[in-house]
């Protein structure tokens, strides 16, 4: 009986050692899609547009406005010049939709859209890489393309991200904590290493 505890707590001891994965190439590209529920450049226009709405419904009884918020989406394509440093491309979307609708039957009276495409280039460092665990922080410096509008002006873009995590070997979760004009204060997603 003392053999096959002795036995079994080596076994046990020694299982750390045989779990660790070691990977023969390194993985250069990473495709990443993530959300984040609090879009900026809608909420820093909404102010705006609501003067904008009141002062256009002021005499108006029969009809109220009903303004929704999609999350801001982006896709993010990343190469790794090395353990520490990426960059990439992301393109994204960010707008909100206004819903006129009759106060007394909820009869559908128009819809406006206002639509941006944010395109950027990603910078990113990673303070913290271990196989399972990523801790970085990142740059997003680009434009946004307005779409569906006649008039054509495009728009600076600037996202700082300091804190991020990638949680999973090749695929994985991240969280983020950022500030700037795609999105505030987290976003969450997913991605492939490959």
């Amino acid at each position: 009986m003392k053999k096959l505890i002795t036995i079994v707590l080596l076994a046990a001891l020694s299982l750390p050692v045989f779990a660790q994965v070691t990977e023969t190439s390194e993985q250069k590209w990473t495709i990443r899609a993530s959300a984040g529920y609090y879009p900026t450049v809608p909420t820093v226009a909404l102010p705006f547009i609501a003067i904008a709405i009141g002062l256009a419904n002021n005499n108006n009884e029969t009809e109220k406005t009903d303004i929704t918020f999609p999350p801001f989406c982006q896709i993010e394509a990343l190469y790794s010049f090395n353990p520490r440093w990426s960059a990439g491309l992301a393109v994204g979307y960010s707008g909100f939709e206004m819903i006129r609708k009759d106060k007394a039957t909820g009869e559908i009276k128009g819809r406006s859209y206002f639509t941006l495409l944010p395109v950027t280039a990603v910078g990113r460092c990673n303070y913290l890489n271990r196989p399972a665990v990523k801790l970085y922080g990142s740059l997003e410096a680009g434009v946004f393309l307005p779409i569906g509008t006649d008039d054509f002006q495009v728009v600076p873009n600037v996202q700082l991200n300091p804190i991020g995590v990638e949680f999973g070997r090749r695929l994985f979760g991240l969280v983020e904590l950022g500030i700037g004009l795609n999105y505030v204060p987290v976003r969450i997603g997913m991605g492939y290493r490959f």
